[in-house]
């Protein structure tokens, strides 16, 4: 009995005793269907299969036109706009880079693969070559080798590979909206057919990865992001740099001025650059600058009691006053032809002939008498000039020339002002008046225009002239051609030099190298007759 009892007591105790508290309980956690990993690798790979895809089709495409007739007839065509071959191909490239991204991301739908094949394909295709080219020896119109400036050489390297990138983006960028719209629907429909027969029910594209996974792929998307900024800002930066490489030539400053002793032992070499600025009267209170070139004996002992003859350049459109120092080497080629003995010395006044927005100037006058460009230059420059450097303030001491609508305007202030000016220069230019500057006026017109105006200013017949031209340079060749007719009907003698090329900077360094030659001040009162030059090969 007493086990019994014992145990009944037992028992009995068990109510009297306090049962733990139930603790709350937390529901297990769903578990999470993780995707198979043949998926989750598929999740990773399909992404840099496409962008191999793009880097590919970028590649290809682009080899493909670089080495097809699509280069040559994309060059032909901006030729013909009146730009020189350099430019036009640079131009060419570029457009080819980009299109080579556009049908790499449009297939590959990968941006930064599609840019990445296409700058692999602008620099193989494009980019070594010109640095191979530029690394030859150059040498100037009189034979002298321009040493290789290594520094800008890179620097320009830089320049066109970050044009080349900043238009494979953008092409790119158009080829991701194009693909959008025409390869979505085949791209969803092969997305259905993975996901209802192939990977049953896990479409790989869509595939998304949890947990730790899925939070470093959101880090790396926003570091590439950034990143992509950075090098977006960068690559504008270096574009905006660029303007030069289109405006003269792609191997504009490459190449140091030549290593040559003046003749006159303790002279210097060089020249110097001043900039001035004068307020002119004709252009209503208008501070306009311009730049001298004053040569190397101007600011010496020696050169203290010394005056020189002057040269006028005008600049074409679009340009500025620093146009004949950067694009067409006027200063290079004073210095040298100074330095060899080749020409005395000179004076040039650079001007800047822009007026207000909206229309060229001409150098000329305009109709409404509001830009008055042609008075600036002959009476307010002028005058300024012989106030305040040393020159020979005669008309048989003075000359005017330029380049393109420079060309045009310094033949039409010289047949005006004979007085003013004894010789003339004209390279590239035209001879009847052209733009909105003149009006509907067509007496003015005509009074404007070298080949009609000519003949009824016989003052002007005893102008020293300089036509420049080159073969491919249309209209200008032909009316250079037009303009050497009227001036053997009039029996006035003038120098031609014909070069081959086009509109181009390369062909008016040669000239302007020539030109200077042919401006022997102590002649200027000797006629030259008609000259026919031989064409100079510009050593390149």
């Amino acid at each position: 009995m007493r086990p019994l009892i014992r145990q009944a007591r037992n028992q009995e105790k068990q109510p009297d005793e306090l049962p733990l508290p139930d603790m709350p309980t937390r529901p297990a956690p769903a578990l999470k269907n993780p995707a198979p990993e043949p998926d989750r690798r598929l999740a990773f790979l399909i992404p840099l299969m496409l962008f191999v895809l793009a880097l590919l089709t970028a590649v290809l495409s682009g080899w493909l036109l670089f080495n097809s007739s699509a280069l040559g007839a994309i060059s032909s065509i901006i030729i013909n706009f009146g730009i020189d071959p350099q430019r036009a191909l640079l131009i060419a490239a570029l457009t080819i880079a980009a299109a080579s991204a556009l049908l790499g991301a449009m297939l590959g739908r990968r941006k930064l693969g599609a840019i990445v094949g296409a700058g692999l394909i602008f620099w193989f295709a494009y980019l070594s070559g010109f640095i191979e080219a530029e690394l030859k020896p150059v040498y100037d119109p009189g034979g002298h080798l321009e040493p290789l400036n290594a520094t800008a050489l890179q620097h320009t390297a830089i320049m066109m590979m970050g044009l080349g990138l900043l238009t494979a983006f953008i092409g790119a960028s158009v080829g991701i909206a194009l693909g959008s719209v025409l390869l979505s629907p085949p791209y969803h429909l092969v997305q259905l057919i993975w996901k209802r027969v192939i990977s049953r029910g896990a479409s790989p594209w869509a595939q998304t990865v949890e947990g730790s996974d899925n939070h470093v792929l959101s880090v790396l998307k926003t570091a590439s992001n950034w990143l992509g900024a950075v090098i977006m800002v960068g690559l504008l930066l270096i574009a905006s740099q660029s303007g030069d490489l289109f405006l003269f030539s792609p191997d504009i400053g490459l190449h140091q001025v030549p290593k040559i002793t003046n003749v006159k032992k303790g002279l210097p070499t060089h020249g110097t650059v001043v900039e001035d600025h004068l307020t002119s009267e004709a252009l209503h209170g208008l501070v306009k600058p311009f730049l001298v070139y004053l040569p190397p004996s101007y600011n010496t002992p020696e050169g203290r009691t010394k005056h020189y003859p002057t040269l006028y350049l005008l600049h074409g459109s679009p340009g500025k006053d620093t146009d004949w120092v950067t694009g067409g080497k006027a200063v290079q080629s004073a210095d040298t032809l100074i330095d060899t003995g080749k020409i005395p010395e000179l004076i040039m006044i650079l001007p800047d002939g822009n007026g207000r927005p909206g229309a060229t100037t001409e150098w000329g006058n305009s109709f409404d008498q509001r830009q008055l460009i042609e008075t600036y230059v002959t009476n307010d420059l002028v005058k300024y000039v012989d106030q305040h450097y040393r020159t020979i303030p005669q008309s048989n001491q003075r000359g005017i020339g330029g380049l393109s609508m420079g060309g045009f305007g310094a033949m039409n202030i010289a047949i005006h002002h004979p007085d003013v000016f004894g010789t003339v220069i004209s390279l590239g230019g035209y001879y009847r008046a052209e733009g909105a500057i003149w009006g509907h006026n067509t007496a003015y017109i005509l009074a404007n225009s070298p080949i009609y105006e000519l003949p009824q200013a016989p003052k002007a017949w005893k102008l020293h002239m300089y036509l420049g031209a080159a073969t491919k340079d249309e209209p200008y060749y032909t009316d250079t051609i037009l303009f050497m007719k009227l001036l053997d009907k009039l029996h006035i003698s003038y120098k031609f030099d014909l070069q081959k090329g086009y509109h181009s900077w390369v062909v008016w360094q040669t000239q302007m190298y020539n030109a200077l030659s042919w401006l022997n001040w102590k002649v200027t009162q000797q006629g030259e007759g008609h000259i026919r030059t031989p064409v100079v090969t510009h050593h390149r």
